[in-house]
């Protein structure tokens, strides 16, 4: 089951930002009958800054933590996330409930985004990298992350080999025995989708929905990839 919410934020900022961020996904929430498993956001000019020099994204990682405390009873356990920019003037919140039960991943490679340092916002990113349902991977937005930090900002080959080594790390932690499907991957600028739709082919063949040109959440990031990898025999 999703549950969709849109609400337009092209002119609001600051704390006004992040209270919308949390009312959209509160009402969104309030509609599933159980805690999300996923969760995908899309919001107008992420890495834009406000009158404070934060960053819209982290403004709406305040409404998005202050979300999921106000509802402790649904949300038992944050799940996997995605946040992108887009061309629109709304940010548009889908939330995904299942009936299966669900398990939490973090990857070994990278800090959980919950711990980052305050150097990424006030209040850390609230996703864990990946879950486990119904016996699949559904991985977060994946980027070219070790740590917290951003690696080979110059280079959109390395970059998608670091974040094809990030999905790997994942998928062993789950021991998926299973291909990667289902791809959907987001790339910063539009003269590196050709190239990025040629690794892709080369590395995942005939797994990638779609390709699409889109602002990311960090000014450093040039790609950012979600999927889901089957052939995890029981929840880790």
């Amino acid at each position: 089951m999703i549950v969709s919410r849109s609400v337009s934020v092209a002119e609001l900022s600051g704390e006004r930002l992040a209270e919308a961020s949390r009312d959209a996904i509160v009402d969104a929430l309030c509609e599933l009958p159980g805690g999300p498993c996923r969760m995908w956001a899309f919001l107008p000019r992420p890495t834009d800054r406000d009158d404070d020099f934060i960053e819209r994204y982290m403004r709406f990682n305040e409404g998005r933590t202050a979300a999921f405390r106000s509802l402790p009873e649904i949300v038992k356990s944050v799940p996997a996330g995605t946040c992108v920019g887009h061309a629109g003037s709304s940010l548009v919140i889908h939330v995904l409930w299942s009936p299966h039960f669900f398990s939490t991943l973090e990857n070994p490679r990278q800090r959980p985004a919950w711990m980052y340092s305050t150097r990424f916002g006030p209040v850390p990113p609230a996703f864990v990298r990946g879950v486990v349902c119904n016996g699949a991977v559904f991985a977060s937005g994946t980027a070219a992350i070790v740590g917290e930090e951003t690696l080979h900002e110059d280079s959109i080959d390395l970059q998608f080999d670091e974040t094809v080594q990030n999905m790997r790390a994942l998928a062993s932690v789950a021991h998926a025995s299973g291909p990667w499907r289902s791809l959907q991957i987001y790339v910063r600028k539009e003269c590196d989708l050709d190239r990025i739709a040629e690794l892709a082919e080369q590395r995942f063949p005939g797994a990638v929905d779609r390709v699409l040109q889109a602002p990311l959440c960090r000014t450093t990031l040039l790609v950012e990839i979600e999927g889901v990898c089957d052939g995890v025999a029981s929840n880790p």
